[in-house]
């Protein structure tokens, strides 16, 4: 089931129909039909609430691999590590019991910090690129980017296809006639990182003398 909470967060609950009652019985949301919601679901914040020793531990894995935030419930204190699982900066642990009072301060916590990390993340080529971290990541894997490559892909996700000039200008702040030694060293090493961790030989492509992102 999907709960409207507040404005615009969504609760899904997983693992516990009781928990769900007592929401219910606080008058603490509005069943909102599933349909309805994904028509809309991109304006709006999922929360998924894992009551994670009544699911399959795989599941539980599967779930903390979405870019979403989570809040994950268990009995007892060493479940996390027993089970080697890897929270993003964005999920919620939390040991039963709980007051449910205290339900909707947690809840604003955690949208707080979903809402600062979404906006250093975006999606690029199927990797995920964090600003405030300066890195890349695809399948779990994680590389630290300089800053001059994390803006060299930046500014070709935003105008794909820019010759050397182009790029000079926008990231180096350079005149057409100084060297371009830089951006080469600079291409050559980010292709050479993302070859090594990745196995990705076509990151960034040259074309008529510009340069793209590949698909």
């Amino acid at each position: 089931k999907i709960y409207v909470f507040m404005n615009n967060i969504h609760l899904t609950i997983l693992g516990s129909t009781p928990f769900s009652s007592i929401l219910n019985e606080l008058e603490f949301n509005n069943i909102l039909n599933l349909n309805n919601y994904l028509n809309y679901s991109n304006k709006k914040i999922l929360v998924k609430i894992l009551f994670a020793e009544s699911l399959k531990i795989k599941d539980v894995k599967n779930y903390l691999l979405e870019n979403e935030p989570i809040i994950l419930f268990f009995n007892h204190k060493d479940y996390i590590k027993k089970n080697n699982l890897k929270l993003l900066d964005f999920h919620v642990n939390l040991e039963l019991p709980i007051e449910i009072l205290s339900f909707k301060e947690i809840l604003n916590i955690l949208i707080t910090k979903y809402n600062f990390f979404k906006k250093s993340k975006i999606i690029i080529k199927n990797y995920e690129i964090d600003s405030n971290e300066r890195s890349i990541t695809k399948q779990n894997v994680k590389v630290k980017l300089t800053e001059k490559e994390l803006e060299l892909i930046l500014v070709l996700n935003n105008n794909n296809g820019l010759n050397k000039s182009l790029l000079l200008k926008s990231i180096w702040k350079h005149n057409l006639d100084l060297d371009t030694h830089a951006f080469e060293t600079h291409l050559h090493r980010l292709r050479t990182k993302i070859n090594k961790y990745f196995k990705d030989k076509n990151f960034i492509v040259e074309k008529n003398s510009s340069y793209y992102l590949s698909n």
